[in-house]
């Protein structure tokens, strides 16, 4: 039976498998990791050498408000507040503030599930419920942190809706959950063919098979598994949560590999695109990653077939193509090269103020994704006049300014569809305060992109390319890069305004902003329009 779910945290279950699914648009995705991943990252940065202090000042400053506002923290954060304060430039892993630091965020950890789980079983004693948008958020991307998969996590959530047996509670779920967590992680091997063998003799190789060898451990291991073509295969152990997050960790080494042979050699080797796996019995794909980034702009104008681009468009398209395949490390370096490249000018004193730009842009065309959507659906589901007049909308935003004042006229709207009613009131309050939810919205991406630029800086000055969670923040990323650079896209082809002066006009039009009403639109869709 599915998680039995009070009222007040209806649709729990559903928000979490959005967030999980491969299928979700990119404005309802996650946006940021989880709270304790949060706080590993400053005990890790803190001791690397040459860490600038307003940096270790901002992730501190940051850590703190995510403790305090995280159902999962039992004291919100009141036992390190003096703590975080000794951590500081020049601190070292034997230092008496990070120490003590690292063990309280040690048991902070351990107890994170249990505490979430108590808190949604226990109503709290003020009356007020949990918010389900935030508690979805911060509770999938824990389980993502520590090394579940997206699509593992997604598939168990589905096999409990669709299991006939006894129901359970949100409680018993987060309970098992991190029973799971504290379960060693497995092993997993993959075989990796290749179609074309280096210089050396296979057969005396360790860790190679033959083409024969590797024929016969597939009929043994991975007869579900398609055949291809091969000239023998390598085996690769892989140490994870489930086989999903083991073949993301296997394709990591395998792009390592690559490097070193077509480096290290003067006879090529070439990996086949899929593996094989001992445990799953089937084939993963080799080098394909579940990042997302899409810029359907070309499309949307017509220009897709245009054989001569603006130049900065040209510049960002080749920065950020790398983005959706190719290692972690690579990922994270060109999706902040390709920020930074729309996003600084001359001018400019640091390169961080990139993420700040680039975060308002984000936010607005977020906001202005989900009422697009959300008036599509509208006009999909209901045969009102209301629906009528969205039907005949030609262009996006004519629909959804008329979703806003439609919206605005009647507070109770049913979508059909859970997770389309639990948007619409996470949207509710852009429409009544509009300038105060894009700067939350704003302060929030602010926050991770300027995470992803301190991770860029780490692997071009410090050669970190191997950190963990490198994957999770390149993944988390992606699809807000590409919705950024789209609109970007879309109003230097449309407007010919180029990226800076639409940040800069965009932030003063914030000031400006005003709430819809039921019969005006306001202008929070006019943010990012010229």
């Amino acid at each position: 039976m599915p998680i039995s779910e009070p009222p007040r945290y209806a649709n729990f279950t559903a928000r979490m498998m959005e967030i999980t699914s491969t299928r979700a648009p990119w404005h309802r995705r996650l946006w940021r990791s989880g709270t304790m991943q949060i706080a590993r990252e400053l005990l890790d940065e803190s001791v690397r050498p040459g860490a600038p202090e307003a940096a270790i000042t901002d992730q501190r400053s940051y850590v703190m408000h995510c403790l305090r506002t995280d159902h999962g923290i039992a004291d919100h954060g009141k036992c390190v507040e003096g703590t975080i304060k000794g951590i500081t430039p020049g601190i070292t892993e034997s230092s008496h503030a990070w120490i003590n630091l690292r063990e309280h965020i040690d048991r902070m950890y351990d107890s994170y599930l249990v505490n979430w789980a108590d808190s949604l079983d226990t109503p709290t004693p003020n009356g007020k419920p949990i918010d389900v948008e935030g508690a979805a958020r911060r509770i999938t991307a824990h389980l993502l942190d520590a090394g579940m998969h997206k699509s593992s996590l997604y598939a168990w959530l589905r096999a409990i809706r669709d299991d006939d047996s006894t129901a359970i509670t949100i409680g018993d779920f987060l309970r098992e959950a991190d029973r799971r967590l504290r379960q060693p992680e497995r092993i997993y091997t993959f075989c990796v063919p290749v179609e074309k063998v280096g210089g050396f003799d296979v057969a005396t190789a360790p860790g190679w098979m033959t083409a024969q060898q590797t024929a016969q451990w597939k009929r043994v291991h991975a007869q579900k598994a398609q055949g291809l073509l091969q000239r023998g295969s390598f085996l690769l152990d892989v140490q994870a949560r489930d086989v999903n997050a083991a073949a993301d960790k296997a394709r990591s080494r395998i792009s390592n590999l690559s490097a070193k042979f077509y480096l290290g050699s003067s006879t090529p080797i070439v990996i086949c695109p899929s593996m094989w796996s001992k445990e799953k019995g089937s084939e993963f794909p080799t080098h394909a990653t579940n990042r997302v980034i899409n810029v359907r702009s070309f499309e949307l104008l017509g220009r897709v077939q245009d054989l001569e681009m603006l130049d900065y468009i040209t510049n960002t398209l080749a920065l950020v193509q790398p983005l959706r395949t190719a290692a972690p490390h690579i990922a994270v370096m060109s999706g902040w090269s390709a920020i930074e490249s729309l996003m600084v000018g001359p001018s400019d004193g640091q390169d961080a103020i990139a993420a700040k730009r680039f975060s308002l842009i984000v936010a607005a065309s977020m906001v202005r994704a989900e009422l697009s959507w959300l008036s599509r659906t509208y006009a999909t589901t209901h045969d009102d006049t209301a629906a009528a007049e969205m039907d005949k909308c030609e262009r996006n935003i004519d629909r959804a300014r008329l979703f806003q004042m439609h919206a605005r006229a009647n507070p109770q709207i049913d979508l059909q569809k859970s997770v389309d009613n639990l948007a619409l009131e996470r949207i509710r309050p852009a429409l009544t305060d509009p300038r105060q939810e894009i700067e939350k919205i704003s302060g929030i991406l602010t926050r991770e992109f300027t995470r992803l630029y301190r991770k860029r800086n780490m692997i071009v000055h410090g050669g970190h390319t191997q950190e963990s969670n490198l994957h999770s923040i390149s993944e988390t990323l992606a699809p807000l890069i590409g919705a950024g650079i789209d609109r970007v896209v879309h109003v230097g082809l449309t407007f010919n305004v180029r990226p800076i002066e639409l940040s800069a006009v965009a932030e003063s039009r914030v000031h400006y902003l005003v709430p819809a009403t039921d019969t005006n639109p306001g202008n929070l869709l006019d943010l990012l329009e010229f």
